[in-house]
């Protein structure tokens, strides 16, 4: 591994898909900016960034070829989440050097194999915009997602045992794996049921108009109002207003409301807050009945979730920068969200 691969011990610096749209620019027309802006931050990127990378190159390699090597001249850092022995998340993530287009073939490879279990769940929140038309399909494209995904970790364990690792630790793993296996089997008639009840639900929400807007009706939300809010504790104040007219809401706390008092980590809890702002319509997403404009606002939740373990978010999304600063406010997270103009005149 070369030095310059090696972290560089300056602030790290998290860059939205729009920022690295304009230094591929200015790799051509205006290196010594790229230059000036390394010798400040060391960049960092994750999975999401590939997942943008890899929409980029569907049509043509070209261009998600050019972006992985903007990410290998920038130096940039791969962030990854720890697990734990059961591969848990522990709230606590590593930064890996290496080569960009060796991890990101990695992330490929991980994808095929994953996203056919986990695509059919982010149905849900695409659904609550309206952009479910079949929902019997949708709970049968869920229902056959956790089947095959029975199926799939069945054959890891067929697979490990195959290994013949004669330790005691591994036959305790392999076991320990086995009963959870058969735990999720015998629970599977009742996942199914909660799942065409959800799907029920809401299918109902959806019956006069998307459901988002039907809960801002239901709430009394004048996004207008809501988006006039100002610096600080925005989120508090948004509250605030709900709470005034609302009555049902006046014995509910922020926490209960956001869905965040079961959540462990930071990550998850920016994940709930992003999404309960989209909802609600602080500075909401467009668009997202279009599945793509729906894909890409998902992936935007987790860059701010990713850029949460950094010293800077930068990005020139204009709603992206206002609910970052708003979810990081609220849970104490020091992260400094900055666009490139701000950030040339605070360097």
């Amino acid at each position: 591994m070369s030095e310059k691969q090696k972290y560089s011990g300056k602030p790290l610096a998290y860059l939205d898909q729009n920022i690295l749209d304009g230094f591929l620019n200015c790799q051509n027309h205006d290196s010594d900016f790229i230059e000036g802006f390394m010798q400040h931050v060391q960049v960092v990127y994750s999975d999401s960034t590939f997942q943008e990378i890899h929409r980029s190159g569907l049509k043509e390699q070209y261009y998600s070829d050019n972006f992985l090597e903007l990410l290998e001249n920038l130096n940039a850092l791969y962030i990854k989440p720890i697990l734990d022995g059961n591969f848990k998340f522990t709230g606590q993530m590593r930064l890996t050097c290496g080569s960009v287009f060796s991890y990101y073939e990695e992330y490929i490879n991980e994808i095929t194999k994953y996203d056919q279990f986990l695509a059919p769940l982010q149905k849900n929140v695409f659904a609550v915009y309206g952009g479910v038309k079949n929902y019997d399909e949708m709970a049968r494209e869920q229902i056959e997602a956790q089947y095959k995904l029975l199926n799939f970790l069945e054959h890891q364990i067929i697979a490990l045992k195959n290994e013949s690792i004669n330790h005691s630790l591994a036959d305790l793993f392999i076991r320990q794996k086995e009963n959870e296996l058969d735990q999720m089997k015998v629970k599977m008639p009742e996942f199914e049921v909660v799942v065409r009840n959800n799907v029920e639900h809401i299918k109902q929400a959806n019956s006069e108009t998307d459901a988002h807007l039907a809960y801002r009706n239901e709430l009394k939300i004048n996004i207008d109002q809501i988006n006039k809010i100002e610096h600080p504790n925005i989120l508090l104040k948004i509250w605030n207003k709900l709470q005034e007219d609302n009555e049902s809401l006046r014995d509910k706390e922020l926490n209960d409301f956001l869905q965040i008092n079961n959540c462990v980590h930071k990550f998850e809890k920016i994940h709930a807050i992003y999404t309960n702002l989209n909802i609600t319509g602080f500075r909401p997403e467009k668009k997202v009945k279009n599945e793509k404009k729906f894909v890409s606002a998902q992936t935007d939740i987790s860059h701010v979730a990713y850029a949460s373990y950094c010293d800077y978010f930068i990005t020139n999304d204009e709603r992206l920068f206002d609910k970052s600063k708003v979810i990081y406010e609220y849970l104490e997270i020091s992260t400094q969200v900055i666009n490139i103009p701000r950030f040339l005149n605070q360097s």
